[in-house]
């Protein structure tokens, strides 16, 4: 299950406050720190691939609403896969 950077940042907080009494939690701290890292760098990817996807479906939109009618007009004009037995 993947954990959101804001969660990893508050784990972050907490595991500060022990490093900072016991250099034995240095590691889970810096593991953390990868972690928000990587967290971040896959929200902000996110975002972009849907703001890429936003403008790819406006640009769309403009050139005649992305052809909403099909060229079939009864299963006799489908192709033979989606033709029903009957009609065959």
């Amino acid at each position: 299950m993947p954990v959101d950077a804001a969660r990893i940042a508050a784990a972050l907080g907490k595991v500060a406050a022990l490093v900072a009494r016991d250099a034995a939690f240095a590691p889970v701290f810096e593991r953390l720190e990868a972690e928000l890292e990587r967290a971040g760098r896959e929200e902000r990817r996110a975002t972009e691939v849907q703001a890429r996807a936003r403008a790819l479906l406006a640009g769309a939109e403009g050139q005649s609403a992305i052809r909403r009618t099909s060229s079939a007009r009864c299963a006799s004009d489908a192709p033979l896969p989606y033709r029903s037995r009957s009609s065959r």
